[in-house]
């Protein structure tokens, strides 16, 4: 029997006529959840793949500066079922970000967090009863109260670094890993790193090549194609896929190896003050079976996210100030001034000197502006629909907020490109009215960084004390001439600066010998 031709065309209308209706219908929901508001300005949109092609590719926070010089302060790029919200200025972060937070501390789904097994990784959780359990155990360990508790390891940890800074005066990167992965080893675990070898810190330095590959366009092609994430190494494009899998097994270690090592010494009484070792005695041993496992798994967790901020975030930041410090001599010259009319000759900074110390806290101010660790921070998402300033913002939204287009915006800093920690100072005093990078740097809303007091306490004893003894200068030729150096930072989730290379000098014979007392009299 023969089929009539009218039957597969009859077929195709059909098809057709529900395709349609399903749009029109996808196309009135729509238009009733924007209720007659536009979407934030952005690049021309195309069908299908709106205007994602306006995605930068390479340092996306230059990238989309420059968007936002064209479109204003926000900035919307969307399509393929994904929506993004750039945002660029200080006062509208703080208004989207601090006031809706209620509705923008989710996190957007990350194909990368799964591959790099950070699924333990608060900073990347989504928002919800669980994160919330890490971040309140967290905090209880890194509120201001409880991180001067930790001040007698950093004052430690600092100090021993000035002491191999003295015998290794060239060996600046691998002796400023050593000092952060030492101090958050050391406050987390209990565990005392040998030396720049001990393979502790080859574990961290392992994660964070990973995490530099988490650029914002393999972000976002994980999202729409996560079969990517499968391909094999000799793929193209798979050797950074496979830098992102790499990570695992380091994660690993540090989640289950280490927290079992630490849990071994608090069970046998050797450890009572480290942060495992707090976490650990604040579970109580009544819980049903469940909760206990769930405890225990919150406390490897916020323990295994601290060493990993701890160890390489400042580090960044640190390295920054040291190249800067070799391209703007002056500033030491200032520091040095300072420290030596507040300090003294006689001995190495303190917590105590802080508040006298001015212009060493406008460095530290203007290290966190100058290079910025985290350039695009971490993006917020956006649980249901929402508004800013007029313009309709959907669920699900990725809300990137460009920090370094804030803390390098000509209109806030003159000359942003230049490293002038006065710019902080005003009449003697750190001026209140300045921006400080801080508010930025750190985060937002319900998703600021709870290590945030930790970090600062760091980097300001690791700042005043180096200045006080060393003078910093230009790395050193075979011949023993200065090779010229200039500031560039990589791309990627984390930025660092490209070259930091430096020497290591003491001011004085005296300024060695102080050195070496105060390590040798050090009381951790």
């Amino acid at each position: 029997m023969e089929h009539s031709p009218v039957q597969p065309l009859s077929l195709a209308l059909g098809l057709l006529a529900v395709a349609l209706l399903y749009r029109l219908r996808s196309e009135i929901q729509w238009r009733a959840r924007m209720r007659g508001r536009a979407l934030p300005p952005g690049p021309r949109r195309l069908p299908f793949i709106g205007n994602m092609y306006r995605m930068p590719t390479w340092k996306s926070w230059i990238g989309f500066r420059d968007l936002s010089a064209q479109y204003g302060d926000m900035v919307y790029l969307g399509g393929l079922g994904r929506h993004v919200l750039v945002l660029s200025k200080p006062d509208v972060i703080f208004e989207f970000l601090d006031k809706h937070s209620a509705n923008t501390s989710d996190r957007v789904n990350n194909t990368i967090v799964e591959l790099t097994g950070q699924q333990f990784n608060l900073a990347f959780m989504p928002y919800g009863s669980w994160w919330r359990r890490h971040r309140r155990a967290f905090w209880q360990q890194f509120h201001p109260g409880a991180v001067q508790n930790y001040w007698p390891i950093q004052r430690a940890v600092v100090r021993d670094f000035l002491a191999r800074a003295l015998h290794k005066p060239t060996e600046t990167h691998e002796l400023v890993r050593f000092m952060f992965s030492a101090a958050a080893m050391k406050t987390i675990y209990g565990v005392d790193l040998k030396d720049e070898t001990d393979e502790h810190i080859k574990i961290i330095v392992s994660v964070f090549e990973a995490i530099r590959e988490m650029r914002v366009m393999v972000q976002f092609l994980l999202e729409y194609l996560p079969i990517v994430g499968r391909i094999p190494k000799w793929a193209p494009g798979g050797s950074i896929i496979q830098k992102l899998r790499d990570a695992r097994q380091p994660n690993r270690h540090i989640v289950e190896v280490d927290f079992a090592e630490a849990k071994a010494r608090v069970e046998s009484g050797e450890d009572t003050a480290s942060v495992a070792a707090r976490l650990m005695t604040r579970i109580p041993p009544t819980l049903p079976a469940e909760l206990l496992a769930e405890e225990e798994q919150v406390a490897k967790n916020v323990s295994a996210v601290a060493v990993e901020a701890g160890a390489d975030t400042s580090f960044s930041t640190f390295e920054g100030f040291l190249l800067a410090m070799v391209l703007y001599p002056e500033v030491q010259i200032r520091a040095r001034a300072e420290l030596d009319a507040v300090v003294g000759p006689h001995r190495l900074p303190d917590f105590s000197d802080r508040d006298q110390l001015v212009y060493i806290n406008a460095i530290l101010k203007e290290s966190l502006r100058w290079h910025n660790t985290f350039p695009l921070a971490l993006s917020h998402g956006t649980i249901a629909d929402d508004e800013i300033r007029g313009y309709f913002v959907p669920a699900g939204t990725a809300v990137i907020p460009n920090i370094w287009a804030c803390l390098h915006d000509p209109e806030t800093f003159a000359q942003p490109h230049e490293f002038n920690p006065d710019r902080f100072v005003r009449d003697g005093k750190l001026d209140p009215g300045v921006l400080d990078p801080a508010s930025l740097v750190f985060g937002f809303g319900r998703r600021i960084c709870a290590g945030r007091y930790f970090a600062d306490s760091m980097l300001y004893i690791a700042i005043a004390s180096l200045l006080h003894v060393f003078e910093i200068g230009p790395p050193l030729d075979n011949e023993g001439h200065p090779i010229k150096i200039s500031y560039d930072s990589t791309d990627g989730f984390l930025s660092y600066p490209v070259d930091c290379r430096c020497t290591f000098k003491p001011r004085s014979s005296k300024a060695a010998d102080l050195i070496m007392t105060a390590r040798e009299n050090q009381v951790e």
